[in-house]
């Protein structure tokens, strides 16, 4: 916690150049009680918090937003963030820009997040999308354990270089690691292991010359094979919001569980997808109306 109290630096340095390296955590359950979501253990160590807590849509669910003021991680940087969401709460979480991962010249930087959805609860999980330098040095984990009946909503964007200041991702590296279970039952898995200037990035099966990349999952709260017809409307509603602007596509492959797969050249356009997708199937599954979290405004 002593780093708040240091002179902030410039976080786009090479490395960490002054020897500061910020390691941070930030722990979050939400529990409901009366019918109403509230925060019932909120802890950080280092530069990671949460702002005050909103409730735009009413007391049953709580929106929340996750801040990192240094504003990108550097060599050396540990993110750790766990959030966990017990029965009948319902959570709505996002950042309010996107994390920037800088240049580096020897150890990389590294983000974990564990989510936890137990059973009857609901977490919406709307991060910005991430940016990766070049000559980044990263590793994002990202592990959500599902209950039998959890409903969840969530994405992970990943834009290689900066479009706007004509930067490819010609040096360094990135690794990703994505794991999903539902109870005893493993849903989703990938592994990403790229190097600067990849060909992967130029594949016609891979990037196709594309620089950003997205991935949205939706568990509808149930793992029941017997739901199969509703499962296919809710696959065409989802393959329906994408569109045919960007190169995407949408797949079922577990009962009450569904991918989103997408790849574009500029963050807006991905996210404008992937928001569409959302609000096609918010009402459907978590009973609301998709109201934008009011961080994306300002």
């Amino acid at each position: 916690m002593g780093c708040m109290n240091q002179v902030p630096r410039s976080r786009e340095t090479t490395a960490s150049e002054d020897g500061s390296q910020w390691h941070a955590a930030l722990t979050l359950c939400f529990q409901s009680a009366a019918g109403a979501t509230r925060i019932t253990e909120r802890a950080h160590s280092g530069p990671l918090r949460l702002l005050k807590p909103l409730y735009p849509e009413g007391d049953r669910n709580c929106h929340a937003v996750i801040v990192h003021p240094p504003g990108g991680i550097v060599a050396g940087d540990a993110l750790v963030t766990k959030v966990r969401v017990e029965s009948a709460a319902h959570a709505v979480l996002t950042t309010p820009g996107a994390q920037k991962w800088y240049r580096s010249t020897s150890s990389g930087a590294s983000a974990d997040t564990t989510l936890r959805v137990e059973s009857e609860a609901a977490l919406e999980w709307l991060p910005q999308e991430a940016i990766v330098f070049d000559g980044a040095v990263a590793k994002q984990n990202i592990s959500i354990d599902l209950g039998s009946t959890a409903k969840f909503f969530g994405w992970e964007m990943v834009c290689f270089g900066r479009r706007a200041h004509e930067e490819s991702f010609r040096r360094g590296s990135f690794a990703q690691d994505i794991r999903i279970v539902r109870g005893d039952s493993l849903l989703w898995q990938e592994t990403a292991r790229l190097k600067g200037a990849d060909p992967l990035f130029g594949s016609p099966v891979g990037w196709g010359g594309q620089t950003v990349s997205a991935t949205a999952w939706l568990a509808a709260g149930h793992s029941d094979a017997a739901r199969g017809a509703n499962d296919q409307a809710l696959l065409v509603a989802i393959r329906e919001a994408l569109g045919v602007e960007i190169k995407s596509g949408a797949s079922n492959p577990a009962p009450g569980f569904f991918v989103v797969k997408a790849i574009g050249a500029d963050a807006e356009s991905v996210r404008d997808l992937l928001i569409r997708v959302w609000s096609r199937i918010r009402l459907n599954v978590f009973g609301l109306e998709p109201q934008r979290p009011r961080i994306w405004n300002t």
